[in-house]
């Protein structure tokens, strides 16, 4: 089994949230996917901390187990 890692952008402001997106890089594990999605939270929060505090951004994620070859 492989895990594929799909997360989404919302504003807290709005409530909208854009179309979420998938991660192409399928992962070994759980673990590796809990652990990537986290990374991408932080990575983005580093990268645009303007766009956070004034939309009131918000990221979620979670990983979903697929048949992959």
């Amino acid at each position: 089994m492989k895990f594929i890692l799909v997360f989404s952008l919302c504003s807290g402001i709005t409530g909208f949230c854009f179309t979420p997106m998938k991660v192409e890089q399928p992962f070994n594990s759980w673990a590796d996917c809990v652990t990537a999605g986290a990374k991408i939270i932080i990575e983005y929060a580093k990268e645009k901390p303007e766009q956070l505090n004034k939309e009131k951004m918000m990221i979620s994620y979670f990983c979903s187990e697929q048949n992959i070859i």
